[in-house]
């Protein structure tokens, strides 16, 4: 047995010289530590204000606990029980969101710990055969023009990519322009995979008009195209769609997975809000996953483990923009060859964040 013996939160704010310049660059990174010295990190994705908080709050009341409290002293192995623990303690306050965030970020760093303890790599212990090379697709907020669009796309192929995916706005806004846009990544990447976010942009009615005027270019899906509440909608347009379905980003358990697995025909688990355990658990009920893995390369990372080791994995999400701005404090992250990642040997996620390089960033405890 190894007891946990400290549960580090480090909320980081990356300043706008480092960011690009447009907006600040922000994640959650929690180190787990146990008795022997062994330590493992995970992520979530999220308010790094709200996750600490979540970390750090003391106990009010049995059902509303913060995480430390509950992980203190307990056995780093039983990541199941601890999951169950965490859950349980914090249910007046954690059914939903940021706690479950946090939560999650708990459960990544058990089982980068499990690894390390077993000398694995996280996705031999999830699965006996894991696939270590998985393909990635480029993702990014589309260009402000179809021509950019174009040179982005045409940037990606150059770099080995053979998919990608665009969407936000201005995409969303018109069927016209959203036609443009697909036409002109079509013409940079005349046989690559493509696939759409539309960002929760359209009601019912305009989804399946999207849907249908969208088919002639051959999408792998596309993501939230209606209001994340609206299941009714939801299984309609599955059924109306001639382009395949995908969600589930959002979800932050078990039961909000499950909720969307009906309504989609690619569920795309977020395990920084989620954690693994319910990523496995509801991609028995969906014919494909993908991961949303939207900020660092740890979290590119720990999403390719748990996609390596899931029989029905589709895509590695690869972040263009976004881990371009991390890679730096994350040395020994993942890189894609010829539009794919591949998992080496290394225990645990093969990944560690360069503390002290990340720490002149920390958010003060102030905000």
């Amino acid at each position: 047995m190894s007891r946990i013996e400290s549960v580090e939160p480090y909320a980081i704010r990356l300043p706008l010289h480092l960011s690009g310049g447009g907006r600040t660059e922000e994640c959650f990174l929690l180190r787990i530590v146990t008795e022997d010295g062994l330590e493992g990190w995970g992520e979530a994705h999220g308010s790094p204000y709200l996750s600490r908080a979540a970390i750090d709050a003391p106990t009010t009341h049995v059902t509303a606990q913060g995480v430390r409290t509950l992980l203190l002293g307990q056995d780093s192995s039983d990541i199941a029980g601890l999951r169950h623990r965490m859950e349980k303690g914090t249910q007046w306050i954690g059914r939903d969101g940021a706690v479950m965030q946090a939560i999650a970020a708990a459960e990544l760093a058990l089982w980068d710990l499990a690894g390390h303890r077993a000398m694995l790599p996280v996705a031999r212990l999830l699965h006996d055969a894991p696939r270590m090379r998985l393909p990635c697709y480029a993702s990014d907020k589309v260009a402000a023009t179809p021509a950019l669009t174009e040179r982005r796309i045409a940037a990606e192929r150059a770099a080995g990519f053979i998919a990608h995916k665009i969407g936000w706005p201005p995409f969303g806004q018109s069927e016209e322009g959203d036609v443009a846009f697909l036409e002109a990544a079509r013409r940079a990447a005349p046989d690559a995979t493509l696939m759409v976010d539309a960002a929760q942009a359209f009601d019912e009615a305009t989804a399946v008009a999207r849907a249908r005027a969208f088919e002639r270019f051959g999408l792998a899906w596309i993501e939230e195209p209606l209001d994340r509440d609206d299941l009714d909608g939801q299984a309609r347009l599955k059924q109306a769609s001639p382009v395949p379905i995908a969600s589930g980003e959002g979800e932050c358990g078990l039961p909000g997975l499950m909720r969307v697995a009906p309504l989609v025909d690619i569920l795309q688990a977020d395990i920084t809000r989620c954690g693994i355990l319910a990523a496995q658990a509801a991609a028995r009920h969906v014919p494909q996953v993908c991961s949303h893995s939207f900020t660092t390369p740890l979290n590119v990372a720990m999403h390719a483990h748990w996609l390596a080791a899931t029989p029905n994995s589709w895509f590695v999400e690869w972040p263009i923009a976004k881990i371009a701005i991390w890679q730096p404090f994350f040395p020994d992250g993942p890189c894609p060859v010829d539009g794919a990642i591949s998992l080496g040997e290394q225990p645990g996620w093969g990944v560690r964040p360069d503390l002290p390089a990340l720490t002149p960033f920390l958010i003060p405890a102030a905000g």
